[in-house]
């Protein structure tokens, strides 16, 4: 009867041994999902700072440049080559974002808790979910924001292609109708408003992505 009592504690044992080899393998693979995960997270979001930044110092840059004009504009100064450069520069004001999003989407399907720290996965969620959104919000879909358009149609009425050269021109003329029309330079105001606002919300995104980044980082060397 002794006998038989060990050999049934020794299956046991075994058993639980074998139960807890098992929830240790399966531990182990959970921690390389979320481990791919996040390494993924991270190279895509590394790959989001780079148009982040770009297109936030284009913004920037836009901003300039329209402050520019309308000095140029409200003091009635002559035509140069510089507001010339700067209002042929309207035509070049197409800006648009590529977020990667294959990893984040993957943690969506495999459930957000896969990232076991919840302060990062927050954050992460914050990032995509909020930042990235407005971002693209405000740059593809809402008409409040439409300035692009708005310095298409600006552009179209005083611009034209100069056949010899192949490039836009100003010519004196159109830029004398320019300095007569006021509506031009008050929609020039309202677009400069609305660029220093995207301006904005591209920098916020940006931080938010490199404050991202470290959390990543910091989790990836636990």
């Amino acid at each position: 009867m002794v006998y038989a009592s060990g050999e049934i504690i020794l299956v046991v044992i075994g058993i639980l041994i074998a139960l807890s080899i098992n929830n240790w393998n399966e531990a182990r693979k959970l921690e390389q999902v979320e481990f791919d995960i996040l390494r993924g997270i991270k190279q895509n979001i590394l790959m989001d700072t780079i148009d982040l930044n770009h297109n936030r110092r284009r913004f920037v840059e836009m901003n300039m440049r329209d402050s520019t004009v309308i000095n140029y504009l409200m003091e009635k100064r002559p035509l140069d080559s510089i507001v010339e450069g700067h209002l042929t520069d309207l035509w070049r004001s197409n800006i648009t974002l590529t977020l990667h999003t294959s990893y984040f989407d993957e943690a969506k399907t495999k459930g957000l808790s896969i990232i076991s720290n919840k302060e990062l996965r927050d954050s992460i969620s914050r990032l995509y979910e909020f930042r990235y959104d407005l971002v693209l919000h405000v740059e593809n879909n809402s008409r409040q924001y439409d300035y692009l358009t708005m310095y298409e149609n600006l552009a179209t009425d005083y611009v034209h292609l100069n056949a010899q050269t192949g490039k836009i021109v100003i010519g004196d003329a159109y830029y004398q109708t320019i300095l007569q029309d006021d509506l031009f330079t008050w929609k020039l105001l309202s677009a400069n408003l609305k660029v220093r606002s995207v301006a904005q919300y591209y920098e916020e995104a940006y931080v938010a992505a490199i404050s991202v980044l470290d959390q990543i980082d910091a989790e990836l060397m636990r």
